[in-house]
């Protein structure tokens, strides 16, 4: 049986509030890690990444096997990170390599901090967070706009003070655009019959039902190894070649106040046409993208801590059927894994 006096949706909640385990999750844009350690929290763990001498992203646990010291504060030596305490020297794979004060220490070759495994793809880090270090990865599977040379794009990253389930929902909140960014850019307004939820072979699409044309093309989960959120929305010639947009709002979690937003904007371009691209975006386009950011920004800040109080209707199903999604998952985690601690108790 599940731990006594605490039922199994309280623990499904409780996983949920920080971060899904068993996911690559986005921890931020490539250049966030440079040529020194740099400190991190994601899913509620304080972490630490650095860069080999070969370029290699490396994530272990910030803290130091000897008295706990951060070793976000430390030195790289020779693709190492030694604590700047007392000198102890760790790999990227969380093994002790030297004890410089006491080389015969018995902790040298010794795995003693947790590592994770990163990817680096398109400009962007996803780290596996799995239930216990032993857990064996997901192969991570990335949308064809990342795959394809025929897209191009570039991220923002920052940081949100509010629970990364609000930005989750918001992306999936199809009518929220016409109203919240009304000012700022143009949506098609117009009364919504009813929103659609279409299930796909790997998660679900959004769209709605109005009363004139649409410029939403979609709002899409994905679930393939990471949790991805596509959006895609017409684009008027004047934005330049390539066709309608795709939008990539990856939300992680910091604890469970905090979220950092990582932030895609690709365009079906190659050549000079990806330059043409990035060039109107720099001079013309951008400040519009911000403005529709910052306002996403302020009023899922503004929100009262996860979870609120709420009274949903039918144009909610997408954030709802996305609730439901990551329950499902987390329960089957849990409940797989109370069945692996009794059959070994048997």
């Amino acid at each position: 049986m599940l731990e006594q006096n605490e039922r199994i949706e309280d623990r499904v909640e409780r996983s949920v509030l920080t971060g899904v385990r068993n996911r690559w999750w986005c921890i931020g844009p490539s250049a966030m890690v440079g040529n020194q350690p740099v400190g991190i929290k994601r899913l509620g763990v304080a972490l630490v990444a650095w860069r080999d001498t070969g370029g290699k992203v490396n994530l272990i646990e910030d803290i130091c096997p000897h008295r706990g010291a951060p070793l976000s504060m430390g030195r790289l030596e020779d693709g190492k990170l030694s604590c700047r305490y007392h000198g102890v020297e760790v790999s990227g794979e969380g093994v002790v390599t030297a004890v410089p004060a006491y080389p015969q220490c018995a902790y040298v070759g010794k795995k003693m901090v947790r590592s994770y495994p990163v990817v680096e793809h398109f400009q962007g880090l996803w780290a596996w967070f799995g239930e216990d270090e032993d857990t064996e990865p997901l192969p991570l599977v990335f949308p064809r706009e990342y795959e394809s040379a025929d897209w191009t794009g570039f991220p923002i990253s920052m940081t949100w003070q509010t629970n990364y389930q609000y930005m989750w929902d918001n992306v999936l909140d199809i009518m929220h655009p016409e109203y919240l960014h009304k000012d700022t850019q143009y949506f098609e307004s117009g009364v919504a019959n009813q929103v659609l939820v279409t299930p796909t072979d790997t998660g679900f699409t959004v769209r709605r039902e109005i009363s004139k044309g649409d410029n939403v093309e979609l709002m899409e989960f994905i679930d393939t190894g990471a949790f991805w959120f596509r959006i895609g929305y017409n684009a008027p010639p004047e934005c330049g070649p390539g066709g309608n947009w795709r939008v990539f709002p990856l939300a992680t979690p910091i604890d469970e106040h905090t979220c950092q937003i990582t932030i895609w904007r690709m365009r079906n371009v190659a050549g000079w046409e990806a330059d043409l691209f990035r060039f109107m975006f720099n001079t013309k386009l951008e400040h519009f993208n911000w403005e529709i950011v910052q306002e996403d920004k302020d009023i899922l800040e503004g929100m009262p801590p996860w979870p609120m109080q709420e009274k949903l209707y039918q144009h909610d199903v997408g954030l709802a059927r996305l609730r439901r999604h990551v329950r499902d998952v987390v329960r089957k985690q849990l409940e797989s894994r109370e069945r692996m601690r009794t059959g070994a108790e048997a």
